[in-house]
């Protein structure tokens, strides 16, 4: 009897298992980059104070006008595209208004999400992509788009780090799942032997 009861529970803790656990995963590579950036590994890796720079400003009589620039930034371990974030560094000069996508190789092709926007700076900004990187992939999302756009007023946004959630499930989600296929494969096997041991009179 107790042994029955602790199949079922263990079937019960994987079956509430979470398909895929919060697993922080980060930007390791750089998969393109255009307009006027700088120092794009410093986006690698957790937020360490390092920034990569990304578009630029100038001042002409005391006006600042931005420059764009754009990179995209590779991730080994897939992203589902939730608790995107971007960690931002202030003191640039002007206002960075910045534009983010998430997206996957597709045939060989970088196909990405519809775009995202909000005013950078100091801070960590979080966003949930997750549906958008469904409509692009179903396995995850390995890209990340940031790019600025430039005008008045307008600055660089300084990008200390790239960070989001991991499409698989981590080490304990999966011991979890496999602790519940074990109990049920047992329960299977105790019910066929249970089968052959009836007789028919």
């Amino acid at each position: 009897m107790l042994r029955h009861f602790t199949l079922s529970l263990a079937l019960v803790f994987a079956s509430a298992a979470p398909a895929a656990a919060a697993t922080t995963v980060y930007a390791s590579g750089v998969y393109s980059q255009g307009g006027s950036v700088a120092n794009l590994a410093n986006g690698f890796g957790a937020a360490n104070g390092a920034f990569a720079r990304i578009g630029n400003s100038f001042s002409i009589f005391g006006l600042t006008i931005g420059q764009a620039g754009e990179a995209v930034y590779s991730f080994t371990d897939a992203l589902s595209g939730e608790s995107l974030q971007l960690t931002g560094i202030g003191g640039a000069p002007g206002t960075p208004l910045v534009f983010v996508s998430i997206g996957e190789l597709v045939g060989g092709v970088a196909v990405f999400s519809a775009e995202t926007s909000f005013t950078g700076g100091a801070g960590v900004f979080t966003f949930d992509l997750s549906t958008q990187c469904a409509l692009v992939s179903s396995a995850g999302c390995s890209l990340v788009r940031v790019r600025t756009a430039a005008g008045f007023g307008r600055g660089a946004f300084r990008l200390d780090g790239v960070s989001g959630v991991g499409a698989a499930p981590e080490p304990a989600a999966w011991a979890l799942m496999l602790i519940g296929f074990g109990g049920l494969a047992l329960r299977l096997k105790r019910a066929r032997r249970g089968e052959r041991g009836l007789t028919i009179a």
